[in-house]
């Protein structure tokens, strides 16, 4: 896919349009209802199949705002392999293996920043690079070729607030060509997101939690509205019941979650609309991230999948130094981001525990499948594209001898 300035989705406009028609008419966004069987979230065997299928493909693995200086770093386990990301001096981000290449001790082991990258088990030193520039007693290692020793990068584009990653399976397996650059391209052409993402500049907190909970479920749990009434009936008591605009991009989708606040810009010129939508926008961005952009904020949220029934969930909550700094804009006090993001993560655990709930609900044996509803059409849209691609990469590997 060529980078292109045709939107992708709807402009705020046609999304207030949108939602102020499902309002007058009772009605919601609808697509194609889709049955996804309970065994593909049990299957230690499908979780294989997946897991290496993503270690094949394009992912995002950081917001660009987590190192946004020289010699800022940031590490991350990203399917089961340990990586990090480092701003060079000549601004460019780079992303490595997270191991030293003398006997591959966690080079970096949390966020920071330096000079340089040092080993602080033997002190080999790298530049911000990657390339190896001291190794203490050096005559030790005869054979050493340091110009061959610098550290193993993993290709990475930084395009629209995102770090993204290529492949990083170490075993030979890659999704071909095509495939691989147009997935790429749908997750570094930002014009969907760019809006909500680029003007970030700050990074409020960085959680992670690990949940005794398939992948896939937690990916779910952010792509329909049809269960704010009940399982939000307190955290979000005016929010709008199953009423949510759905669209979709290539292989990733848009989820807008309006608030009653929307129906003031009735009375309101169209021309004011823009950037001002009192709405949630979720994006999928398939395979394993979601990014939720709300009015005061922003969230990344990393989907690690661990093993077939638990998950590494990481959230990058994130906002602008003038609203951090409560700076008013247009003459209008917003809230305390930090006050909107704990607000957030109480409403998020109650996602948490209704997820947890369905993974225990596997096991009762009770279901062939999941039911998910035309209201629900994101996440059958993520359930087809993972299983096209599972179908496309299982024909393109290598055939075990029998």
């Amino acid at each position: 896919m060529s980078r292109t300035t045709k939107p992708l989705v709807a402009d705020d406009v046609e999304i207030v349009r949108r939602v102020l028609a499902h309002v007058d008419g009772g009605t919601t966004d609808e697509g194609t209802a889709w049955r996804e069987p309970v065994e593909n979230y049990l299957n230690p065997h499908r979780f294989t199949q997946e897991l290496q299928l993503l270690r094949a493909m394009p992912s995002v693995f950081v917001p660009s705002a987590t190192i946004p200086n020289k010699g800022d770093h940031v590490e991350r386990v990203t399917f089961g392999v340990p990586l990090f990301a480092v701003r060079g001096p000549d601004q460019r981000a780079r992303v490595f293996r997270n191991a030293c290449r003398h006997r591959g001790f966690a080079l970096v082991e949390d966020a920071g920043c330096s000079h340089a990258l040092v080993c602080r088990y033997h002190g080999w030193t790298y530049r911000l690079d990657g390339s190896l520039s001291h190794v203490p007693h050096a005559h030790a290692f005869p054979d050493l070729d340091m110009s061959t020793r610098g550290l193993i990068e993993v290709p990475s584009y930084e395009a629209d607030g995102l770090i993204v990653i290529g492949a990083i399976d170490s075993g030979g397996a890659c999704v071909p060509q095509p495939d691989a650059d147009a997935a790429t391209a749908w997750l570094t052409n930002g014009t969907a997101w760019r809006d909500q993402l680029l003007p970030i500049d700050r990074v409020l907190s960085v959680e992670t939690n690990r949940l005794a909970i398939n992948w896939k479920v937690i990916v779910e749990q952010f792509l329909e509205g049809y269960h704010i009434r009940w399982t939000h009936r307190e955290t979000l008591p005016d929010l709008y019941d199953n009423l949510t605009v759905v669209e979709t991009f290539g292989p990733n989708s848009r989820v807008t979650f309006p608030y009653p606040a929307i129906e003031e810009l009735r009375d309101r010129p169209e021309s004011t609309w823009p950037g001002r939508v009192p709405a949630t926008y979720v994006y999928q961005l398939f395979p394993n991230v979601i990014l939720g952009a709300f009015p005061q904020l922003v969230q990344v949220i990393v989907v690690d999948p661990v093993d077939v029934a638990h998950s590494e969930v990481i959230y990058y909550t994130m906002t602008r130094a003038d609203i951090a700094n409560k700076i008013p804009l247009d003459a209008e006090e917003l809230p305390d981001p930090a006050e909107v993001a704990r607000y957030i993560t109480g409403v998020v655990a109650e996602d948490n525990e209704m997820s947890s709930g369905v993974q225990r609900g596997f096991r009762a044996g009770a279901n062939k499948f999941v039911e998910f509803g035309r209201h629900e059409s994101a996440i059958g849209h993520f359930h087809a594209n993972l299983g096209d691609r599972l179908a496309q990469f299982a024909a393109t590997q290598p055939q075990a001898p029998r």
